[in-house]
């Protein structure tokens, strides 16, 4: 989804007409970003954070042309998307270099911006990870639904073991995380552990091994329903 974007452009008035047109986006559509605004692409280079989604860029800049800033960004390995705003319509091959999503030509009209935009935040949607919020003590954490190896409950707390080693530990449920995670590869091996059946490596009951060598126990009542469980997820994935 888009949630950081990133406009450069070297005339203030522009500026000024994008930012407008952005706010309505945002009212129209319910979504909420987060929006830089540069005046040169020499200063987006040096002070834009790299995991922006989407830059808004002006091909024709004093100094440094959005182009070539788009290109510089693509040989550092941005993976975010480039719409250009330009008068020039001559700059379409070398749009195609740098993967542009879309030009936008001068004078901008809302109803073209605004169609980029969602049809941006559509395709970045379909190809994004599914994650899985959790609220913790210090916040919400987004977790990568893939990156999760387990999810353990003790007393009121519901920690998630992640195949980094990392521990994000909760106060929700773990049937409640159960319940958003239903379909998506997961099985209550335990009443106190859920697994991601993707990082399963190994099953001898009482215990499964997941990836990295984390062991589980399995309840000697779930057997049977895993192994079933586990034998149709392996024949989707296939």
């Amino acid at each position: 989804m888009l949630r950081r974007l990133a406009v450069c452009d070297d005339e203030k008035i522009m500026l000024r007409q994008i930012s407008s047109y952005l706010d309505r986006w945002q009212t129209e559509s319910g979504r909420k970003l987060e929006i830089f605004y540069f005046s040169s692409a020499e200063s987006l280079l040096k002070s834009m954070d790299r995991s922006t989604d989407l830059v808004l860029l002006d091909i024709s800049m004093g100094g440094m042309t959005g182009m070539d800033c788009a290109k510089a960004l693509r040989d550092e390995g941005f993976p975010g998307e480039f719409i250009f705003i330009t008068s020039m319509e001559n700059y379409a091959l070398e749009g195609y270099k740098v993967h542009a999503f879309a030009f936008l030509t001068k004078p901008l009209v809302y109803e073209e911006l605004s169609a980029a935009l969602t049809e941006c935040s559509a395709k970045m949607s379909a190809s994004a990870p599914a994650v899985l919020p959790v609220e913790t003590s210090s916040g919400t954490k987004i977790l990568k639904i893939n990156d999760i190896l387990y999810a353990e409950v003790f007393r009121r707390e519901t920690s998630f073991t992640l195949k980094n080693g990392n521990k994000v530990v909760s106060l929700i449920q773990l049937a409640a995380v159960e319940e958003q995670l239903n379909g998506k590869g997961f099985f209550r091996s335990h009443r106190s552990y859920l697994i991601n059946m993707k990082h399963v490596e190994n099953i001898a009951p009482p215990d499964i091994t997941l990836a990295g060598g984390c062991v589980v126990p399995i309840s000697k009542h779930r057997v049977k329903e895993f192994l079933s469980a586990y034998a149709k997820y392996i024949k989707v994935k296939r």
